[in-house]
C-alpha cells in the first residue's frame, strides 16, 4: 500500500492563517483521479471551485471541504443518498454548515456519498455507489458518513461535515482512519437535513466534523459556532477518573490491555473498568425499540410514497435486491432496515412510552458517569470494516456508538493502530456531556502524542 503524506493523523505546523495543508488544485486533482472508482461523491463542482479559490477570504480561506450530501447548497441538489431525489435542486437554498463555511472563505467541492436516506451503516446507494474503505477495495467505508470519512482519509476534502444518528460520523472515522466528532444535539441542533429527520426523533441525532488532526478540527469548530451552536457554555467538564467500557469485544479482544496503560499515561488519571450501564446486548434492543415505535413518523417523513408503496419498494428492495423493473426506490440495505423497523413496530416494539423509557435510563445511567467527574471510553466498534453490502449482517457492529446517541453524548473518534489480522484499523471513543467537545479535543491531543510513541499503535497508509 502507498504512503499518502497528506493523511497523517499527526498535528501539522499551525501556519499564521489555518491548519490546513491541503490546497483547492490538489484537492481537485484527487478528485478528478480517484473519485470516480472509489466512490467517495454523489455530485462535484470542481471548475467553480478552482475559479472561486484565489478571491475566498475568511479565517479558512481556500480550503476545500465537502459536505454530506443531506445538507443543502444553492447550486448542488441535495439526494439524501436516495434515486427518488437524484433530480431534486435546490436553487438558493442553504443550510447552516454551507452558510458557516462559506462565511470562513472555505471551497465547497461537493457533496460526500452516504447510504440511502442516511440509515445504513455503509455508504452504498444507487445514486453514489459504494464508497470504497481507503485501506482494502472491498471492504466498506462505513457509514452513513462513509463518503466524508473516505473523501478526508484520501486527501480529496480537508474537512467534511457529517451527520450521526447511531454512529454514522464515528464508525466511518473509524474505518477510515480518520478523526470524527459527533457533537450534541443539546449545543449543535440540526437545522435543516434532508430528508428530515422527525421532530420526536431529533434528540437522536447530532452532527460534526471529520479532519485528520485536532488543530484542523478546532478550526472547523471556529468557524462553525456561532452560526450551529446554541445555548449557554456548560459548566466545564473536568474529569478525574476514566470509566473503561468493552464487555464485548468481538475481534477487540485484548482492548482493555491495549487501552488502559496507555489512557493511565495520557490522561494522568486512574482507569477503572465501568459496570453502570446496561449491556450492550441490550442497548442494541433499546436503540431498536425506539425507531420501531416512531416508525410512523418516519414514514411521514419519507412523505413521497403511500404506506403500501412504501411496502412494496421495500419488499422489492429485499427479497429482490431491486432487480425486478430494475427497481431503485430503495438500496437493498435500506430496505432491510426499514423492513427490521417495520416487522419490529407490529411485533415487540409497539408501546412507544417503554421504548422511551428504557432510552433514559440508559440516557440517565450515563449522565450519572459524567456528574461523577468521570470520562468514559468504549471502542466504535469492536469489529473491521465489513464487505461491501454486507454491513447490516452484523448487528453488534454499532453496540458501542448508539450509547453516544440515547444519551446525547459529545463524542470524539481516534485512530487506535490496526487489527492484527487484517490490519485494518480500528477507534477509541471519548465520550463526554453536551458541549464538552473542547475538552475532548484537550484529551485527544495527549491520547494520540501517546499513542504515537508507541510503535504497535502505527496506523495503516491509505491506497492511494
Amino acid at each position: 500500500m502507498g504512503s499518502n503524506p497528506t493523511v497523517s493523523n499527526s498535528n501539522p505546523p499551525v501556519s499564521s492563517a489555518h491548519p490546513f495543508e491541503l490546497s483547492v488544485p490538489d484537492a481537485v486533482a484527487r478528485i478528478r483521479a480517484h473519485a470516480p472508482r472509489v466512490c467517495t461523491h454523489i455530485s462535484t463542482r470542481l471548475d467553480e471551485a478552482l475559479d472561486e479559490a484565489p478571491s475566498r477570504e475568511g479565517p479558512l480561506a481556500g480550503v476545500p471541504y465537502g459536505l454530506k450530501d443531506e445538507f443543502d447548497t444553492p447550486f448542488l441538489g441535495t439526494t439524501g443518498g436516495s434515486w427518488r431525489y437524484r433530480d431534486r435542486k435546490t436553487p438558493g437554498v442553504t443550510s447552516a454548515p454551507y452558510r458557516a463555511f462559506d462565511s470562513a472563505g472555505a471551497v465547497l467541492l461537493g457533496k460526500s456519498n452516504l447510504s440511502d436516506l442516511g440509515l445504513a451503516p455503509e455508504a452504498s446507494s444507487y445514486v453514489g455507489g459504494c464508497t470504497q474503505n481507503p485501506f482494502v477495495p472491498t471492504r466498506t467505508a462505513g457509514g452513513s458518513s462513509g463518503g466524508s470519512a473516505a473523501a478526508v482519509a484520501y486527501g480529496m476534502h480537508a474537512f467534511d461535515w457529517g451527520t450521526d444518528i447511531g454512529g454514522s460520523i464515528r464508525l466511518p472515522a473509524a474505518f477510515c482512519g480518520v478523526l470524527g466528532l459527533k457533537l450534541s444535539d443539546a449545543r449543535w441542533p440540526i437545522q435543516e437535513l434532508f430528508p428530515s429527520v422527525p421532530e420526536a426523533m431529533k434528540w437522536l441525532c447530532g452532527q460534526g466534523p471529520l479532519t485528520r488532526t485536532t488543530a484542523q478540527m478546532r478550526a472547523v469548530l471556529a468557524a462553525a459556532r456561532s452560526e450551529m451552536c446554541v445555548g449557554e457554555e456548560p459548566a466545564a467538564f473536568q474529569p478525574r477518573t476514566v470509566e473503561l467500557f468493552a464487555p464485548e469485544p468481538g475481534r477487540w479482544a485484548s482492548f482493555e490491555q491495549d487501552v488502559s496503560p496507555l489512557l493511565q499515561e495520557a490522561l494522568e488519571m486512574p482507569v477503572q473498568g465501568c459496570d453502570s450501564i446496561v449491556h450492550p446486548k441490550v442497548v442494541r434492543q433499546v436503540y431498536a425499540g425506539v425507531w420501531a415505535s416512531h416508525l410512523d413518523e418516519l414514514l411521514a417523513a419519507e412523505g413521497d410514497l403511500s404506506f403500501w408503496e412504501g411496502l412494496i419498494a421495500v419488499l422489492s428492495g429485499t427479497v429482490l435486491r431491486g432487480k425486478l423493473f430494475n427497481d431503485r426506490r430503495f438500496y437493498p440495505l435500506t430496505a432491510e432496515l426499514l423492513l427490521m423497523i417495520a416487522i419490529g413496530r407490529y411485533t415487540i416494539f409497539r408501546d412507544r412510552g417503554r421504548a422511551l423509557k428504557r432510552a433514559f435510563e440508559v440516557r440517565d445511567s450515563i449522565q450519572d458517569i459524567w456528574a461523577d467527574s468521570r470520562l468514559l471510553v468504549m471502542p466504535v466498534t469492536a469489529f473491521e470494516p465489513p464487505r461491501i453490502n454486507r454491513s447490516t449482517r452484523n448487528h453488534a457492529l454499532l453496540d458501542y456508538t448508539v450509547y453516544g446517541n440515547l444519551s446525547d453524548t459529545t463524542a470524539m473518534s481516534i485512530p487506535f493502530g490496526m487489527f492484527p489480522k487484517t490490519k485494518l484499523p480500528r477507534a477509541i471513543q471519548i465520550m463526554g456531556p453536551p458541549g464538552s467537545e473542547e475538552v475532548l479535543l484537550d484529551l485527544t491531543d495527549r491520547i494520540i502524542a501517546a499513542r504515537d510513541r508507541r510503535p504497535d499503535l502505527q496506523q495503516p497508509n491509505t491506497l492511494l
